[in-house]
């Protein structure tokens, strides 16, 4: 069983990443988990090339932030992941990854870092769900 999880750096990624851990640890046997962190393309046509530099290494430096902050926690619930930074679309990154490590189910959280947590589903978990041809498990 593979579960792809992505993740932001948001409390809603870091109990969707806690829920494949403990699905992954009950079905025992061969079970993959693999992370994604997905830095968006924010660079506009209005944005000089200097400044689209800058935007893109702020986001990298903090995508690298959040990578440490999951590998840290996955080693205290006694597992391992695989934890990727990607850059582009962030719905399109998930579903392509996705595909690419044979994910079974997507576990996503309800609402990213901007997310309101108010019972509503964040834009790219909606998004995610609709346009995914796999399970996807919305973790709140």
């Amino acid at each position: 069983m593979n579960f792809l999880v992505p993740h932001d750096g948001s409390e809603h990624a870091f109990r969707a990443l806690e829920e494949a851990v403990k699905l992954s640890q009950k079905l025992g046997g061969e079970t993959n988990i693999e992370v994604l962190i997905v830095v968006p393309d924010l660079c506009l046509v209005d944005v000089g090339i200097d400044e689209c530099n800058i935007i893109t290494n702020t986001l990298y430096k903090e995508a690298q932030g959040i990578k440490a902050k999951i590998n840290e926690k996955l080693a205290s619930l006694g597992t391992k992941a695989e934890v990727r930074i990607e850059a582009g679309s962030e719905v399109d990154s998930i579903l392509k990854c996705a595909d690419g490590c044979q994910a079974d189910f997507i576990v996503i959280g309800a609402a990213g870092k901007h997310g309101s947590g108010r019972g509503r589903l964040g834009s790219v978990a909606d998004k995610v769900v609709s346009k995914s041809d796999r399970s996807v498990m919305i973790i709140r």
